[in-house]
């Protein structure tokens, strides 16, 4: 299992994604995507810093209909867990959840963001 990164579940929607062969077998295993990620997707095209050829919900929808996916809801408990991580250089809230979660779980993190990977040592692209 993996933890995908709201840019790594963008990406995954494109005809030619650059993920490494490997990136994509460990996600072909399993990916967990947070909740968070599509509220930052559906932000950014309402604020038209990103285009989608589908609505953020048909998005959801279609990711919640992989067997190998799973769709964590954000809870208190993760929350606390991202208020609780010593990272002060980074108070992107999303960045802060997804990588708590990651390493919480011992699990790498699928991003190109360069934030989390000099934060976390288990980013995979």
């Amino acid at each position: 299992m993996v933890v995908l990164d709201t840019c790594a579940i963008i990406e995954a929607c494109k005809t030619s994604p650059s993920f490494s062969p490997r990136t994509f077998k460990q996600m072909e295993a399993g990916a967990y995507l947070l909740s968070i990620s599509f509220a930052e997707i559906a932000c950014k095209v309402k604020l038209g810093k990103l285009e989608m050829d589908t609505s953020t919900r048909t998005l959801y929808n279609e990711f919640s209909q992989i067997e190998t996916v799973q769709i964590i809801n954000i809870s208190v408990d993760e929350w606390l867990d991202s208020i609780e991580l010593h990272w002060p250089e980074n108070k992107d809230p999303a960045d802060r959840i997804i990588t708590a979660f990651a390493a919480k779980k011992q699990l790498s993190i699928v991003t190109s963001d360069k934030r989390i990977k000099q934060f976390y040592k288990k980013v995979i692209w």
